[in-house]
């Protein structure tokens, strides 16, 4: 995985502002459909529990889910190691028997193909391609990660690799920024888990 070096202090901590970013957003997208803190501040005769929830703190962004059959919670998080820092997404299963392989074989099927494609939004970079600023393992499913825990819900990784030379510039159009992560990484993962989820639940 090319990761070169750290990035600056300043990249990182723009990196995870778009993040958190993200998470605010979609919650704010689909807020009302759920009941949240919002609306039972505002209707004090709302008694159901939330079931939409977002949280920030030093682990990362999350937002949760847990109405009806929906039970499951998608994270954000900007991880610093010796190699340089990982973008990872997440999601927190609940789902007994899940098809992980099913999973893992379409985010790879999914990925040998986007990673090789022209970044967009960038009027000023469409000669970089989208491996260029987020790595993967050249197995893809080597940068996927299953954690089954008995007794809590079973955690998926996908992590993403930064080469750090061309988020200076980069970072410096924050809505293509926030728009490239949030195509490119994070609606991938979205969108087959979901299709899955939906799948697994109506057996």
């Amino acid at each position: 995985m090319p990761v070169k070096k750290k990035i600056s202090p300043r990249v990182a901590k723009l990196i995870d502002n778009t993040l958190e970013s993200i998470i605010d957003q979609w919650y704010l997208s689909v807020s009302d459909y759920y009941v949240t803190i919002e609306r039972k501040s505002e209707n004090p005769d709302v008694s159901q529990a939330e079931e939409l929830k977002r949280f920030h703190d030093e682990t990362g962004h999350r937002i949760k889910f847990n109405k009806g059959d929906l039970d499951f919670t998608y994270g954000l998080s900007l991880q610093s190691g010796d190699e340089g820092h990982l973008l990872e997404v997440s999601v927190n299963n609940k789902v007994p028997h899940f098809n992980y392989n099913e999973l893992v074989r379409r985010l790879s099927s999914y990925y040998e193909g986007a990673r090789n494609k022209p970044i967009a939004g960038f009027k000023d970079a469409q000669k970089l391609h989208n491996r260029d600023i987020f790595s993967l393992q050249d197995q893809i499913r080597n940068s996927i990660s299953v954690e089954q825990r008995e007794g809590k819900a079973d955690i998926v990784r996908l992590s993403f690799g930064i080469v750090d030379e061309h988020f200076e510039e980069l970072v410096g159009d924050p809505p293509s920024f926030m728009e490239m992560i949030h195509n490119y990484c994070v609606a991938p993962l979205r969108r087959i888990y979901a299709d899955l989820y939906r799948t697994k639940k109506r057996k």
